[in-house]
């Protein structure tokens, strides 16, 4: 049997309306056995009502998929997780700040917070596994200084949590914001898998773009 590899999220690595995602060609090509918990439209920070509590029914959080998620320890696990923060909090999303506790006790209405718990619960879950937090695109559906600022945030946690980090957002190469990537890489439906809005990339996208780099952070452990 193969390595094995959970990937929690949102819809870059559940894939959208193909449900083909960043991970699905890594997990074909070395024979993974891959359990795919990430969902269209999770977000990091946890959905909450009028009073803030946490919503009940919505679309699982992040660490909802890894508190739901099988306890059987994988080879790697991948997240990812911010672009649906930026698409419904913009502007209004509290960023918080980053803690020197290991606890587990994070203030999850903030995005630092929210994430810092996502960090904690895998090292507590799956701390025998190689986890890695995957850095998405540049895309052109959301405020860039907004992507520049939760990425940075996302990249001090993961460091501080000793969490690699493929940062596709910087060094991938691929960034929907140029209209001919855009229109080659990216899709909406399934009528048309080309001419997308940046967000989504089609299978032939990921493949090009994210693999190469997905390849290079698991090599070692192969």
């Amino acid at each position: 049997m193969g390595k094995m590899m959970y990937g929690f999220g949102d819809s870059l690595v559940d894939g959208h309306c193909l449900h083909i995602g960043m991970l699905d060609a890594l997990a074909e090509k070395y024979g993974m056995v891959y359990r795919k918990y990430a969902v269209n439209g999770a977000k990091v920070i946890p959905e909450r009502d009028a009073s803030g509590k946490p919503c009940e029914g919505g679309t699982p959080d992040v660490a909802a998929q890894i508190e739901a998620a099988s306890g059987e320890v994988p080879d790697f696990v991948f997240f990812d997780g911010l672009t649906n923060d930026i698409y419904w909090h913009g502007e209004d999303m509290s960023l918080g700040g980053m803690t020197a506790s290991y606890d587990g006790d994070y203030d999850t209405a903030t995005f630092y917070g929210a994430f810092e718990r996502i960090c904690f619960l895998l090292r507590e879950k799956y701390g025998d596994s190689h986890i890695f937090y995957v850095c998405v695109h540049k895309m052109p559906t959301r405020n860039m200084a907004a992507q520049e600022a939760v990425q940075k945030a996302a990249r001090e946690v993961c460091g501080k949590w000793g969490i690699p980090c493929v940062d596709v957002f910087r060094k991938g190469q691929i960034n929907t914001c140029v209209d001919g990537m855009r229109m080659k890489y990216s899709y909406d439906s399934e009528e048309s898998l080309t001419g997308g809005n940046g967000t989504h990339l089609n299978p032939e996208g990921y493949e090009k773009w994210y693999l190469p780099m997905l390849e290079a952070a698991v090599r070692i452990y192969l």
